[in-house]
């Protein structure tokens, strides 16, 4: 089984799009009209150009005023249709972008983390970014071009089939062939597309790697080295843009000829016409220009088609992400958790990673009181991180269940479930944004006593107000201008803002001092009771403050009790410590 989902498997990705445009029906229609209108002025203008002047030429000057006037309005109308057309086809465009971007964060979200794992950070940003930016030319030169193109050389050609049916089959097929041309191709436009689309990606996510690992490539002196990396990617992406141009470059030369020869088979036509009396003199020169005019839509739609390879291939990525499901599916009929301090279950729980073979939980039973503080402990894959993944329902589990308040976590709507469940990670994020900002992030309607309060909770609230702007200090990206015991407190303030019944300590209190975690503990015991916890932990002084202990080794709970129970009675547990903090554990009496 596999979390990722190629782009090759969206089929037809350019057909998928047309629901977009089809969900504005107004301003799709009106951008229809604009392309119509701005195309019938460009046949229009040269044809009654070239009818005055085969007027003038044979002495048939008596409409001659009437076509002049034609003449500048065609200039006029010409003009404005096709400031209407640029106007309302990028206005168009570019509102379809950013309803593509909302739903590419909105499948980002429904696919955390399951179907992410692999993708890198800055293959996904290209995606958001510039592979969304693709898309433009299919919106804003698609929809109107294309009909409008069509719609305007098929009247152009019956035009001349009313003049002279033999010119009219020679037009038809030089339009044939011209809207041919990017067909032929379109299967390796779309293949070099991918590839260059990929090659994009790449090179994203090679340069995002450097850019974040900055510190730890001049630590280990590797900058050339991965220096290195991002030159050879961004020579495989050089390369596929070489042969992307390679081939719309002979699509190009190959219309220009057919265009230029085509042009000259039906001078001569119209010219042996004229002679054999089957086409007005006067009409010539309109004949001539509609057969150079005619064709010129569908040349420039062939040019937005030598591009469509690559935008196919943005297109089918953008979909992808788009069109993720929800990691895991919503209840039918959802229950709710109704106790105010629930009680957390695991029932026989069996979970292994999806595209791995074996359990990391193989059976685990265990069950935290309302109110209750549980330390998780055990080695290094063990399975204390699984755990709390799956009691945010990240994964559902493979057999068992996993259950709040007596109610199964799949009877919960997702929504509901993060109300219920706060989690503070080992790896803290926070935004550019500011410290208040960071804090509020589960409850932005939190009043600033709000936050003043968690925050001393937290044991952040001292250090916040010294800094320069205080709550509104902006934290920086990753939150680079706090330290990381700063930042685990800013996460902790941010868990407990929330007022989940559940909460979830991952390693929480790592890069905190001695006298920090001492301050934290005490906080969260003057609330004892109002929630129940789940801590992961490493530190024994963390560990002893729990009201409970239990000891998960390879995937399966092999002991439980206080820590005083466990260090003389469960020698597994008096191993994991010792390894940890050397003798600090009695033995067994």
């Amino acid at each position: 089984m596999t979390t990722r989902t190629s782009a090759a498997t969206i089929d037809r990705p350019l057909w998928r799009l047309l629901p977009y445009m089809a969900s504005r029906p107004v301003v799709f229609g009106l951008v229809i009209c604009s392309g119509l209108l701005y195309y019938a002025t460009i046949v229009a203008l040269p044809a009654l150009t070239a009818y005055l002047f085969g007027t003038l030429v044979t002495a048939h000057t008596g409409a001659g005023g009437a076509l002049v006037t034609g003449i500048v309005i065609a200039v006029a109308v010409a003009g404005l249709a096709q400031w209407w057309q640029t106007g309302i086809g990028h206005d168009w465009a570019y509102r379809l972008l950013k309803e593509l971007r909302v739903r590419i964060v909105d499948g980002i979200a429904r696919a955390t983390p399951g179907r992410l794992l692999g993708r890198r950070t800055g293959e996904l940003a290209d995606i958001a970014k510039n592979d969304v930016s693709a898309t433009e030319l299919f919106f804003a030169h698609t929809a109107g071009d294309y009909v409008g193109a069509i719609a305007v050389s098929l009247a152009a050609l019956v035009t001349v089939a009313v003049l002279n049916p033999l010119c009219a089959l020679v037009l038809a097929v030089l339009m044939v062939l011209v809207a041919a041309v990017p067909a032929v191709l379109a299967r390796r436009a779309g293949e070099q597309g991918q590839s260059m689309r990929a090659a994009g990606g790449a090179v994203a996510g090679e340069t995002m790697d450097v850019i974040q690992g900055l510190r730890e490539l001049a630590l280990a002196r590797r900058g050339r080295d991965y220096a290195e990396r991002v030159l050879a990617r961004g020579d495989e992406l050089g390369a596929a843009h070489r042969r992307y141009a390679r081939r719309a470059g002979a699509e190009l030369v190959t219309t220009e000829l057919l265009l230029g020869l085509g042009l000259l088979v039906l001078a001569t036509v119209a010219g042996a016409q004229v002679g054999a009396g089957a086409l007005a003199p006067q009409w010539l020169p309109a004949v001539i220009v509609l057969g150079t005019s005619a064709p010129a839509p569908i040349a420039t739609v062939s040019a937005t088609a030598r591009t469509l390879g690559e935008v196919r291939a943005a297109a089918a990525r953008v979909l992808t992400i788009v069109g993720y499901p929800a990691h895991v599916d919503e209840p039918a009929a959802p229950d709710r958790v109704r106790a105010a301090v629930p009680a957390v279950e695991f029932d026989d729980v069996r979970f292994g990673y999806p595209g791995q073979s074996d359990d990391v939980l193989r059976g685990v039973s265990l069950r935290i009181e309302p109110g209750e503080t549980v330390a998780l402990v055990g080695r290094s894959g063990a399975g204390k991180t699984t755990c709390a993944h799956l009691l945010l329902r990240f994964w559902d589990t493979t057999t068992g269940a996993v259950r709040i308040g007596g109610v199964d976590l799949r009877d919960l709507a997702t929504e509901d479930l993060s109300r219920t469940v706060s989690l503070v990670p080992q790896d803290i994020f926070l935004f550019d944004d500011t410290i208040a900002g960071n804090i509020r992030l589960g409850r932005p309607d939190a009043a600033d006593t709000e936050v003043h309060d968690v925050a001393r909770l937290a044991g952040a609230h001292e250090f916040i107000r010294a800094l320069p702007d205080g709550y509104d200090t902006r934290c920086g990206e990753r939150g680079a201008v706090l330290s990381g015991g700063q930042r685990q407190r800013i996460a902790i303030a941010r868990a407990l803002l929330t007022k989940a019944p559940v909460l979830v300590l991952d390693e929480a209190v790592s890069s905190l001092d001695t006298e920090s975690e001492r301050a934290l503990h005490e906080s969260l015991e003057a609330t004892h009771g109002s929630r129940t916890t789940l801590v992961i932990a490493h530190r024994l002084s963390t560990i002893r403050r729990a009201d409970r202990v239990v000891l998960l080794d390879d995937g399966t709970v092999v002991a439980e009790g206080t820590h005083d129970e466990l260090a003389a009675n469960a020698p597994a547990y008096r191993r994991l410590l010792a390894r940890r903090h050397n003798d600090a554990v009695p033995p067994a009496s």
